[in-house]
């Protein structure tokens, strides 16, 4: 016989509910905000709840993403490379980290500006590379497939590609794209070559419990990782750590309310030789979230330099000459949707002779609305020109303080094109491998 449920139990249960809502509420508010109202354990069992959603929605959209390595094309009278004068011939060669139409996944290409040729391809074994990626880690393969983006490819002379696939393992493939190593780790954004030969990579540490018990409830502690030619780590060093122990505490605390992710280091440049200003094997370091880029000398624990701003949330950061380095500014705020300040990127110029910062660019980056949000790349180039990777939009630029000289699309059908994995501008002086 059913029963009806008095009315006055329904209000009871909704009010129970509210109110739990409401401290709940309240709660991570109150967390969130710095509060100490609540500590220890239930701290960490809070904001775990409030997080779950989040963590649901986003394996959702990892599991059905379709292809988000290819995007709306934003430039369709750009297919291949467009040169503003057809008269003009580059002599540098464009490594190229994109989606391969023909493979079906992300691969590399090194393309000769002067001619347009593809001098030699990189095709991974995919399947390898996702197991390898993904290990220890319940996602499915066949779903995954096209969402990989295989970040800034760094070529050695004979041919061999390191890359890593964004907070996963670091892979090493030789010219022939077989797999030569894999470093287990959270490995993400940049790596570069230093003097010796070693590889700076951008990292995740495990965490620190004095840190987290101190100051933080969860938090994603970026590290300057080394790494020997053949995969092995040599060193990693936390950049909480590094600004903690150099005075820094105000910039890694007291700016804003608490993230998971207080830094986002996205860029590690080793110096290469000595000069007035830094010591060979000193770093350069760009800090995201901080809009900060500071250089740091390992071998004695200093940050040499520090500046925030005036470029906000940047992305890479160069070492010019003997006394310059350039800072490619996204200039935008993060907020619940990304707002341009000045409607465009801008790369910055920093001469520690004069203690100047130009933007000699602006016109250039201006006109040709170079404008990525999450991404994004620049170099200073030995004649002066700029060359620009505007990945979130999949275009490649290079141009001068005034205007555009190339421009560059991968396309994947004629209303697509393909997301762009930090592609270089080489000088062909770089590699030898094609002679052999």
């Amino acid at each position: 016989m059913n029963k009806k449920v008095p009315l006055w139990f329904v209000l009871l249960i909704v009010w129970v509910f509210s109110m739990i809502t409401l401290f709940f509420g309240w709660s991570v508010g109150n967390i969130l905000e710095g509060g100490q109202t609540i500590s220890g354990n239930s701290r960490s069992i809070i904001l775990s709840i409030a997080k779950f959603p989040t963590l649901v929605s986003a394996s959702i959209r990892q599991i059905f993403a379709e292809m988000p390595v290819i995007i709306k094309d934003r430039y369709p009278e750009v297919s291949g490379l467009k040169l503003n004068d057809k008269n003009y011939r580059d002599s540098n060669y464009l490594l190229l980290s994109a989606f391969d139409k023909e493979a079906g996944h992300s691969a590399f290409k090194l393309i000769r500006l002067s001619d347009k040729k593809v001098m030699h391809n990189w095709v991974p074994d995919i399947q390898e590379i996702m197991r390898i990626r993904d290990k220890g880690r319940p996602i499915s393969e066949s779903s995954n497939k096209g969402n990989i983006v295989l970040w800034h490819p760094l070529l050695a002379s004979d041919g061999s590609i390191v890359f890593n696939t964004e907070d996963r393992s670091l892979i090493k493939i030789g010219k022939d794209s077989k797999v030569l190593w894999s470093l287990d780790g959270i490995f993400h954004h940049s790596q570069e070559f230093d003097a010796e030969g070693n590889i700076w990579a951008s990292s995740v540490m495990e965490k620190n419990p004095e840190l987290i018990s101190r100051y933080f409830d969860d938090y994603r502690d970026d590290a300057l990782a080394q790494i020997s030619a053949n995969g092995k780590l040599l060193q990693q060093r936390s950049i909480s750590q590094i600004l903690l122990d150099n005075g820094y505490r105000g910039l890694l605390l007291g700016i804003g309310p608490m993230e998971r992710d207080p830094l986002h280091l996205n860029d590690i440049q080793p110096a290469l030789k000595t000069t007035e200003h830094w010591e060979k094997d000193d770093l350069l370091v760009s800090i995201r979230n901080k809009s900060t880029v500071f250089l740091y000398r390992p071998s004695t624990n200093k940050i040499i330099w520090l500046q925030t701003g005036p470029w906000l949330n940047q992305h890479d950061v160069d070492f010019i000459d003997d006394h310059r380095i350039s800072i490619f500014g996204n200039n935008i705020i993060r907020n619940k949707s990304y707002d341009f300040i000045d409607g465009h990127n801008e790369v910055y110029i920093f001469d520690f002779r004069t203690n100047e910062l130009t933007t000699p660019y602006t016109a250039f980056l201006k006109n040709a609305k170079v404008k990525t949000m999450t991404g994004g790349r620049s170099e200073i180039l030995a004649n002066g020109d700029v060359f620009i990777e505007e990945t979130d939009f999949g275009r490649i630029l290079r141009g001068n303080s005034q205007k555009t000289i190339w421009q560059y699309v991968e396309r994947v059908d004629e209303s697509s094109a393909a997301v762009l994995g930090w592609s270089r501008i080489l000088d062909p002086a770089n590699f030898t491998f094609l002679n052999n």
